[in-house]
Order: C-alpha cells, then sequence, then structure tokens
C-alpha cells in the first residue's frame, strides 16, 4: 500500500498541508502553543480577528479547527490501516483569510506514514492503534488544551467538547462512502475507543472528556437530523453572533421556533 502521503486529501479534509499558505497573515511553531506565552499571544491575534471581545470564543474555534490533527489520524488508522507520524516540532500553525473569513492551515515539514499490520491480527493492530491514538492527543492536543484552560480559566473539558461533534459527523462520512464491512466495523471500534476508551490520563483529567452520549435533533430543514454539540462554541459572543441552531445549551423549544422561521422564509411550510 502507498505510504506517499495524500497531500490533497490532507489539506482538504484535515487542514494538513505540506507547503507553507502562500497568504498567511500568522504563522507560529506547534511547540510555542504549548507554553502560555505563545498560546497567549495567537488568542490575542485571533480573537479581534473573530470580533470577539475576550479571548474564549478565540480557544472555542481554534480547538474546532485542530480537530482536523485527530481526525487525520484516525481516518488513516480505520480506512486506511496506516498510521501518520506527526512530530510538533515539525508543525507550523497559519492563520489565513479566505474573504471575510479566518481560517487555519497546520503546515507540516516532514511527515512518515507507517504501515499498521493486517487487520486480521488484531491484539496487533489495536495496540499499534492505541500508541499512536494516544500520542496525537497526549503529545499535540493536551499541551495546548492545558494553556487554553490556564489563559481563559475554564475547564478543559469545555475545550475537549468542541470535538465529539465533529468527529461523530465526519466518521459517518467516511462509512458513507466504504462497502468493506470490516473497515466500517473499524472505524466504529476506533471511535469507540477515542470516546470511551481512551484512558483519562491521556487527557491529564480523572475522566474521558469526550465521553459524551451524542444527542440529535431534527434539522433546520426539517429533512433528517443533525448532531448536538457537546459544548457551546461561544459564536454567540461575538459581534453579531448568535447561539447556534445545534448549540446544547438552547432549548427544544426555541429551536422548534427558529426551524420554523427557517423554514417558513424558504418557502417550505
Amino acid at each position: 500500500m502507498n505510504t506517499i502521503p495524500n497531500w490533497e486529501r490532507l489539506s482538504r479534509q484535515f487542514y494538513i498541508t505540506d507547503e507553507p499558505h502562500p497568504e498567511a497573515i500568522y504563522r507560529q511553531p506547534f511547540t510555542e502553543l504549548f507554553t502560555r506565552e505563545g498560546m497567549e499571544k495567537l488568542l490575542q491575534y485571533y480573537a479581534p480577528l473573530l470580533k470577539a471581545e475576550d479571548l474564549q470564543p478565540a480557544a472555542t474555534f481554534l480547538c474546532s479547527w485542530l480537530t482536523g490533527i485527530p481526525l487525520a489520524v484516525q481516518y488513516h488508522l480505520s480506512v486506511e490501516q496506516q498510521a501518520l507520524m506527526l512530530d510538533p516540532k515539525q508543525m507550523t500553525l497559519e492563520l489565513y483569510m479566505s474573504g471575510p473569513y479566518c481560517q487555519f492551515a497546520f503546515h507540516v515539514n516532514h511527515l512518515d506514514i507507517e504501515q499498521l499490520p493486517a487487520p486480521v491480527v488484531v491484539d496487533q493492530r489495536q495496540d499499534s492503534r492505541d500508541r499512536h491514538l494516544d500520542a496525537v492527543y497526549s503529545d499535540i492536543l493536551r499541551p495546548m488544551m492545558e494553556q487554553m484552560t490556564e489563559i481563559c480559566g475554564d475547564h478543559a473539558r469545555m475545550y475537549w467538547r468542541q470535538m465529539p461533534a465533529r468527529f461523530h459527523y465526519y466518521t459517518n462520512q467516511w462509512k458513507n462512502g466504504i462497502e468493506d464491512e470490516q473497515v466500517v466495523q473499524m472505524i466504529d471500534r476506533d471511535l469507540h475507543y477515542v470516546m470511551s476508551e481512551m484512558p483519562a490520563e491521556i487527557f491529564g483529567l480523572s475522566r474521558n472528556p469526550l465521553h459524551v452520549p451524542p444527542r440529535h435533533t431534527i434539522n433546520i430543514d426539517g429533512t433528517g437530523e443533525t448532531i448536538l454539540r457537546s459544548a457551546c462554541c461561544l459564536f454567540h459572543r461575538m459581534e453579531d453572533g448568535e447561539y447556534c441552531f445545534n448549540c446544547p445549551q438552547i432549548s427544544e423549544a426555541l429551536r422548534e421556533e427558529r426551524r420554523l422561521a427557517y423554514q417558513s422564509r424558504e418557502g417550505k411550510v
């Protein structure tokens, strides 16, 4: 199997690139983000671009973007049977504008890919999977989450919980395009490990903060279901912001009001 990185997919789906963004307005090595000074510098730069009055919304939005990193590792483990050997010393965070919107890219100077044992060797694959998944959470994500918590004064679970809804959404997308039932089962098992079995000490907490049962609601156009976020993203604390339709802090009654208003505007009721 090919162990040359598919940079087009890494960039499009997970924001991981092999070239510096030509229009980046801000760059910072990942290892600097593991320090209070470095993380505070980023949040202070990012918050005004979001039109946020304090640093907390910048931290929650950053966490949503950072979800691309563990998802990239998990996708390769579950679908490609490969391990991305991400090294934070080789990574640079980049911020750029796309029209009026801020976007992130994670530039990697060097990336190796390791082929996993054949899926039939279940115990050996599981050991390898756990090692690689644990590493991305403990060595890349946890140091940044701890700095956000220290700077903003919130519990770390608020930042970790920006991720679970995205995990469910994207892993369902992967399964929709796969006919091999064995791969579908690996996607489910690997997601279950991350969200229910990964040891709490990986996060530096007393329990796994991703272990949140998924909750669903009828989507805004009434055609199906959408998953609720596990924590508020604080969009309502930005200029012209509001509570998101899938925010866990709003009631189903308010969601129904917004659903009916949207469908009325779109001529669907």
